[in-house]
Parts: C-alpha cells; structure tokens; sequence
C-alpha cells in the first residue's frame, strides 16, 4: 500500500487584492510556469468573458502591439505568453499564461522572472485604452476570430454532437453555455461596452495566481506580492456549486445534419465530486466503462459487435455529468444505444472481470503518476480541487484507488441516471 508521506504540492499564499498564490517548488523544471485564473460565473456575460482575453493579448499600455509585444519577449529569452478561456462546471475562467527561463540558469542574468510577472500583470490589468475604450481595430478583429473558433465546433461534429447534448440535457441551467460564447451574441458587442464589462469584471473577480518551477516560494510570494500591488473592489463571491438535479424518463433528441459518419451521445448525471467519498470509485468506474482501449464501451460496442468506428466515455468532474459517445452508421443507432447502455447496468451489477478491473486501476495510477511532471495539467487539477474546498494530493489519492472495491464501483454506477440521448445523423 503506498504510504502518504509527500510534501504538499503547493505551498499557498494570500496576497493584497485577495489574489491567492499558489507555489510548486520543482528542480526538474528548467523554466518557470505561471499561470492566472480570472474567475466568474458562467452567467449571460459568457461571451464578453471569452472575448477579452483574446483583446488582451493584442498589446498594454506600453507594449501597444503585438510587434512590440513580440520584441519584448524575445528580449525576455522568447518567454511564452498565452491566453484561454475555460469552463469549470458553472463557473468560467480565463487563464493567463507565461513560460520563462528560470534566470538560475543563466549566468549573470537578474530579474528575469520579475520581468516576466510584470509582463504578465501589463497583459492582464494595464490594456490598450484609445478614447476609454479598447482599441476599435483590436476587437473587430479578435471578434471575427472567435466567430471562426465557435464554428469550427459546428464542423468537428464529434465536438458538436456533445455540445449538443449539453445543451439539450443542462437547457435551463448555466451549464449550458460554451466557454467559448455564442455565436449570435458576437457581433453586438462594442469597444466601450466590453471595456466597461473588463473593468467591473477584472476588479472584482477572484484571483489564483501558480508559480511552478526550481524557485524558492518565498521570493515569488514577495516578486508576485510586488508585481500585482494594486488596489482592487471587494471581492465578488461565486455561485455556489449547482445543485442535483433530479432525473425523469431520458429525453432523445435527434438532428439531421451532412455527416459522414452518425454521432451517438448519450447524457448522464451522477453528481459526484472531487473529495466525494465515491470519487475515486468514479474514476474507476469511467476507466472500466470507457475510458481506454480495454473499456467495455470499446471492447463490446466497436471491437465485437464492430457498431462503432469509435466509443469513449469520460467524466464532468463539477457539474457532475457523464458521457458516452460513439460514432456509427445510422442504421446502427438502436443496437449501439442498447449495447452503450448495457455496459453501465453490467457494471452496477457487479460484472467487472479481473483483467479490466486490473488494467483500469494501473492505468489511473500511471496517469497520477505522470501527472506530477506535467505542471500545466496539474495546476489545473489543483485549481479544481481548490473550488471544491479540497486539497489535490495524488499521493492520498493513489492510496484511495487501491482501495476501492467492485462494489464500490458498482454501487457507483448504480446513482448514474440517464438523461440525454442525443443522435446526429445524415
């Protein structure tokens, strides 16, 4: 059994301005990983909330362009700046990124990181102003690019058919809406109106600030307390995490559209979440369904009843929702529904042989394993489990998987209610 004596992944600050600072101390690392996460509720702003990242990123004060921008990293040793937008159940983030050199390697080179921070902090609270407004050029132009990014979804109809179902099964509920915004919503927005939206959003939005790399967490506490020493409103609260909700007779919904290939999904709530005592046997309960080739979605559905030129499934871990999918011929949609369904009444009951029992548990131990080397992706987890009111440890976490049962899973998949089918065919 593995024993729980690591130390913490993070060790954790407040700073002024109610920003929390969170540090991962790593000699494996050569660079410096920072990433910022500007949070809000998944409300009607959802679209102004994508698009002014992508302003941002355009130019600050000083550096008004993206050409200036561009001199000044490369000055910076070429350090990577990004921007995203995310969804965590019914809340939205955007995500502020750098990648630096750790100035440690660098002989004779000083305040490289603090260089950066600065960078960072110019990007995401000093924009372009012209007339108190963002610059006219820069947002027609990231609206037009965020308008082909929210069609691309309609043309990877995987991505579609899932959007899809969401919006079908979550119609009333914020988790509807996609962090990238809507398509109908783009062209209103004005350069006054988003600014005004920025401003009330980024003075009141809680912060959560990672710094990962060989650095000591002190120093960063006083270059990032030094970096974003500002004043800021009142923090505002967040919604809290959504409710259950209750589950009738599964809704289907079937769409015509030129597909080559039919997209089945099939919708799920289980309301389980990280630091839930069924948590783990969840994640368990995923890997055996569908989350791997050994899974009994790609084993029964495409490998022995050859139905489907693909079949996963994977988990919501905050709104609490699970899918399947799988792409299929339309003639196939009755057989490949009851054999996708038969896979998680099979596991509620209790079949579950040793081999995909077996083969689930390692690979979810190799993934937390691998997942202390890959900092973005564990900065992620960590804000995850921060939101819930938990404290990611992959230690504690390897320990509780190997302690889950069959039944344990069983029982788990036993609370799983269907709720969307959703069908997309030619």
């Amino acid at each position: 059994m593995t024993q729980n004596n690591q130390p913490a992944l993070f060790e954790r600050f407040e700073l002024d301005g109610s920003i929390s600072l969170s540090v991962n101390s790593n000699r494996k690392l050569k660079n410096i990983i920072v990433k910022m996460f500007v949070l809000d509720d998944l409300d009607e702003s959802y679209t102004s909330r994508s698009l002014v990242p992508m302003v941002l990123r355009r130019g600050t004060t000083r550096l008004p362009d993206m050409q200036a921008l561009r001199r000044y990293r490369e000055s910076l040793y070429g350090c990577i700046l990004g921007s995203s937008t995310i969804k965590v159940g019914e809340w939205q983030a955007a995500v502020f990124s750098l990648d630096i050199v750790n100035e440690a390697f660098l002989p004779g080179e000083e305040s490289l990181f603090e260089k950066g921070l600065e960078l960072l902090r110019e990007l995401i609270f000093d924009p372009l102003v012209e007339d108190g407004a963002f610059s006219a050029d820069y947002v027609d132009r990231e609206k037009h690019l965020l308008a082909t990014n929210i069609r691309s979804n309609i043309d990877n109809k995987d991505e579609y058919a899932v959007l899809r179902c969401t919006e079908e099964m979550c119609a009333g509920e914020p988790y509807r809406r996609h962090e990238m915004g809507s398509l109908d919503e783009i062209d209103g927005i004005e350069p006054g109106a988003l600014m005004d939206f920025y401003r009330d959003w980024s003075s009141s939005a809680p912060l959560s600030l990672y710094v990962c790399g060989d650095v000591d967490p002190e120093q960063v506490r006083e270059m990032a307390a030094a970096a974003f020493s500002f004043e800021r409103s009142e923090t505002k609260s967040l919604s809290a995490l959504p409710a259950a909700v209750e589950v009738g007779q599964a809704r289907e919904v079937r769409e015509q559209f030129e597909v080559n290939q039919a997209k089945l999904v099939l919708g799920f709530r289980h309301g389980i979440r990280p630091g839930d005592d069924a948590y783990e046997a969840l994640l368990l309960l995923n890997a055996i369904l569908g989350g791997f080739s050994h899974s009994k979605l790609f084993q029964n559905v495409r490998e022995k009843a050859s139905l489907a030129y693909s079949a996963r499934s994977w988990v919501e871990r905050t709104k609490g929702l699970l899918y399947m999918s799988c792409g299929i011929a339309t003639e196939n949609y009755e057989q490949a529904l009851e054999i996708s369904l038969a896979q998680l009444e099979a596991i509620s009951e209790g079949e579950i042989s040793d081999g995909e029992f077996d083969a689930s548990l390692k690979t979810i131990l190799n993934q937390n394993r691998m997942l202390e080397d890959n900092f973005p992706a564990l900065v992620g987890s960590d804000f995850i489990w921060r939101l819930h009111g938990g404290e990611l440890d992959l230690a504690g976490l390897r320990e509780r998987l190997e302690k889950v049962s069959r039944d344990d899973i069983a029982a788990a998949a036993a609370t799983i209610r269907h709720d969307t089918t959703y069908f997309l065919h030619s």
